[in-house]
Formats: C-alpha cells, structure tokens, sequence
C-alpha cells in the first residue's frame, strides 16, 4: 500500500531548502543565456567587420590590381580633436581615385582632450570625383556609449556620445616603390583583429612568364 501524504506541509527548512534550489536553477539558467546571447552578439559584430573590411579592402585593390597604379599621393591634418589622412590614387589608365579617412573623438573619460562640443565621428570615403560624389563607409555600429561630459543640442543639454568601434589612426607610407596603407580599427572586444592593411607595388611592370631555355 501507498504511504499517506504528511498532511503537516511543508517544514520551514523545506521551504528553506526550496527556495534555494530555485534561486540556484534561476541564476545557472541566467548566467547560460547571458552568457549564449553575448557570444551571439560577439560572432555579430566579428561578421560586420568582416564584411566591412573585406567590401572596403576589394574596392581598392580591384583598382589598384585592374588599373595599375603608378602613384599615390598621401597628406594628413590634424587640428585639436580631428585627424584626417588623403590619399590620392594614379592610374595608368590616366584616372584617379581619392581615399579620405577622418576619425574625430569625442570628449570622454578615455578621451579627456576630446572635444567637448561633438559626438565621437567616423568616416572613411572612397572614389573618383569631387568629395560630395565619394562613395561613404561609415563604421558598422557596434555600440556606443554615453560620456559623463554633455554637450548642448537644440537647447538641450545631452551627454556625449562614444562609439565602441572607432579609427585609432591611419597611415599611408611609400618606401621602394611600396605602398603601405594601413587603418587602425579598434573595438574593445574585438581588438585591432579587423584593421584594413593594404600592401601593393607602384608602377609595376609586369615582364610576363619566363620561357625556359
């Protein structure tokens, strides 16, 4: 036979008991999902900049592989906040294509000599013409964040604003007849992994195969 059901209830350590293998289920199944969604949000973010880096690397190299370059040109400026690095591209074809990058920080706790007026501003652009007719890339968004300084917008007086991702620096350097372009992007979980390195010869001639004798 069955054994009776103890009709006094529950004991308080029972309950005690209980409620402490709840709290232990909730939080194992808590710290789970957190853990899968920032994964989830980290595997996005690698496949934006991927894609970003990859999109922006093929259009200058297709250029520079299909036209062939013979000259680059490259010129920075920096002001109190603003950094700006312009390289123009040569053809042999007798066209040419100009690449702009500009990275402008925001005042921030990281950033103190940033500017106190702006939100943190990334851009690079890419392609022949006027600036206005450029085509635009700006970083993927990946975040960002409030700074405990403000700035007024409107009349209202708004934090300012930090981007997770952003330009720490770019460079274009010319040494034997080499191009070195690089620029530097950096995410605080991704590092500098996804950073644009583009290394290629000027004015290369190519002699074609070499017939063995």
């Amino acid at each position: 036979m069955m054994k009776k059901l103890n009709n006094k209830g529950f004991t308080t350590i029972e309950v005690i008991l209980c409620f402490v293998l709840v709290v232990i289920i909730t939080t194992s199944l808590y710290t789970t999902i957190t853990s899968f969604n920032q994964k989830r949000i980290t595997e996005e973010y690698k496949s934006k900049m991927y894609t970003y880096k990859n999109l922006l690397t093929k259009e200058i190299q297709d250029d520079i592989l299909k036209k062939g370059l013979i000259s680059a040109v490259p010129t920075s400026t920096t002001s109190s906040y603003e950094n700006q690095l312009k390289v123009v591209f040569n053809f042999k074809d007798g066209t040419s294509t100009t690449l702009i990058v500009i990275w402008h920080y925001a005042k921030s706790e990281l950033r103190k000599f940033g500017d106190p007026s702006k939100d943190d501003y990334y851009i690079i652009k890419y392609g022949s013409g006027t600036d206005d007719e450029l085509t635009r890339y700006p970083l993927p968004e990946l975040g960002e964040s409030e700074s405990k300084y403000t700035h007024t917008v409107g009349g209202v007086e708004k934090p300012l604003i930090t981007k997770d991702l952003s330009i720490n620096d770019a460079s274009c350097k010319i040494e034997n007849n080499v191009l070195d372009l690089h620029i530097d992007l950096y995410h605080g979980d991704l590092g500098h992994r996804y950073s644009i390195n583009i290394v290629c010869p000027i004015n290369y001639i190519d002699t074609g195969s070499i017939n063995p004798v």
